[in-house]
């Protein structure tokens, strides 16, 4: 959960008093409503109007009421201007704005039937840099909008991977079944139902509109209308529908018994080919699309970090984004093995487990492998500053808390009130964080085990175990992570103890885990067999 830029730390107490005046009553007329201020009362200063709506904004903001706190920021900002107030004022006003269109989802401009075309959070943020060009706020939301744009790009991007792989794996199937053989049966039954749901899904897909098109290229008009933005495979929708039909008529004649001849053959095979191709381009766009903000957030946040070195809270935000971009190549690097694994004539039941297992190996290597053990090794190390800053910054809120002292004999009983709601905030909000700051050391566990990511630190594997142990001593994950950490190492011995202690400790909650525990204990048991080490180390 992205954290609140504008949390407010502490509390304060309040006493409004209010006078009662009598005054005589009307004889006649018109009766005003006795619940208002009656007579001439005071206009609250557009000054004070203006601290009580930011005021306001930022708390809706915090109770995560994002469309209450942009109404509040929008009639800040237009008392602002009618006034002519601080642009420091106004900048705030436009910055709360452009967070909430964030956390809504409204990164560019948008349409509202009743008012046209509105502005989104990236013009927000750029209005916030006109008035204030080092603002921090807008500077670390252009960031944050950014890394949220890539995952938009990757989901379109993600959606066209099963399709381009059942299109490489519909080929070779394809390819073996009218080739002749024993399997050739097998081969066509699965090439051909692959296909026919591939079709389904494409023609959702395409329904979509903004998977194989860009919206975004085209300007809005003032209604909020686009006019259709190209085509953005290499088959135009045309070549493309006359590719479906063609390959379904090679597979009905095969199926029905019918010879095909070479020349059908290779024309439904190029036709397999070239639908996989233009979904390769489509997918090539979105991908660049989401690297090109990856990297534009990523450089962002770096240069917050430089400027601001006391914001710990960015070594998060950067671990999310190299993690992002160590994703990014591994995906390249797996389909690449994917591919390998599909040559040499695999099927779909083992696919995945083959394309792991080549990738994994140091016979396979590649740019792409390379740059995703480079990424994942930066968010490695920004996961370790930052957990080392925030235990830093969690003791400081104790302190705080502690100092916060009051005696219930003496003391003021509204003072009372204020320290008690005070400390049960601090202890609410330190509660939070180490579940959050625990999430995170856990998926920096993950990478120091998992293989895939090429790290293999056992050592800070295990200091990650004793850490989690720390934060919550009744949870057990921190045993199935010290006894993955084990394994991957191959102590097998003090694997099989540690994936005990976690079945042992561990309930249904944990059912993925306890499956995994259970087969690893038993592949243990063999290990240590096979080594004559069967009592381990007790």
């Amino acid at each position: 959960m992205m954290k609140s830029t504008f949390l407010l730390f502490g509390a304060c107490l309040g006493l409004f008093l209010a006078a009662c005046q009598t005054t005589e009553t009307p004889t006649g007329g018109f009766q005003s409503n006795p619940f208002t201020n009656a007579g001439e009362s005071q206009k609250t200063p557009p000054g004070k109007r203006v601290a009580d709506l930011l005021q306001e904004a930022k708390q809706q903001y915090d109770d995560r009421q994002f469309a209450m706190s942009f109404r509040y920021g929008e009639q800040a900002e237009r008392l602002i201007k009618e006034n002519k107030f601080s642009v420091e004022d106004e900048a705030t006003a436009v910055a709360i704005q452009g967070y909430c269109l964030l956390q809504m989802g409204m990164l560019d401009d948008y349409a509202v039937d009743t008012f046209g075309v509105q502005a989104g959070a990236m013009r927000k943020f750029n209005r916030v840099l006109e008035i204030s060009p080092t603002s921090f706020r807008a500077r670390l939301g252009m960031a944050l909008l950014l890394f949220r744009r890539h995952g938009e790009s990757i989901r379109k991007s993600e959606s066209l991977d099963q399709g381009v792989i059942w299109l490489e794996q519909i080929r070779e199937d394809a390819k073996r079944a009218l080739q002749g053989g024993k399997d050739a049966p097998v081969r066509l039954r699965e090439a051909s139902r692959k296909y026919a749901i591939l079709v389904s899904n494409r023609d959702k897909l395409v329904k979509l509109g903004y998977i194989f098109r860009d919206p975004s290229t085209q300007p809005m008009d003032e209604k909020g209308k686009r006019a259709e933005a190209p085509w953005l495979g290499s088959l135009t929708p045309e070549q493309e529908e006359l590719a479906v039909k063609d390959i379904a008529w090679a597979f009905e004649d095969a199926e029905a018994g019918a010879k095909v001849t070479a020349k059908d053959r290779t024309k439904a095979l190029d036709a397999i080919a070239d639908m996989a191709d233009s979904w390769r381009k489509v997918r090539s766009y979105w991908r660049l699309a989401a690297l090109k903000d990856l990297q534009s957030a990523r450089d962002r946040f770096l240069q917050i970090r430089k400027d601001s070195p006391n914001y710990f809270w960015v070594d998060r935000d950067l671990t999310f984004v190299y993690q992002c971009l160590g994703g990014f190549f591994l995906d390249v690097g797996l389909e690449q093995a994917r591919l390998q694994s599909i040559a040499s004539g695999n099927m779909d039941d083992n696919l995945e487990k083959d394309a792991r297992r080549i990738y994994t190996s140091k016979a396979f290597t590649s740019w792409e492998k390379e740059q995703s053990r480079k990424n994942y090794l930066d968010a490695k190390e920004f996961t370790v500053s930052f957990i080392r800053a925030h235990r830093k910054f969690e003791e400081m809120r104790i302190a705080r808390k502690e100092e916060a002292n009051y005696d219930d004999l003496n003391a003021n009983p509204f003072l009372v009130d204020l320290v008690q709601r005070y400390r049960q905030t601090m202890d609410q909000l330190i509660a939070e964080e180490r579940g959050m700051r625990a999430q995170m050391i856990l998926e920096a566990a993950a990478l120091c085990i998992d293989p895939i990511f090429q790290i293999n630190d056992t050592e800070l594997a295990l200091n990650f175990a004793d850490q989690l142990k720390s934060l919550a001593p009744n949870n057990p994950i921190h045993y199935f992570v010290r006894a993955t950490a084990h394994y991957t190492s191959k102590d097998f011995a003090s694997a099989r103890d540690s994936y005990n202690a976690f079945l042992k400790d561990s309930s249904i909650v944990n059912g993925a885990q306890r499956d995994i525990s259970r087969q690893r204990i038993l592949e243990c048991n063999e290990e240590l067999k096979r080594s004559g080490g069967a009592g381990g180390k007790e």
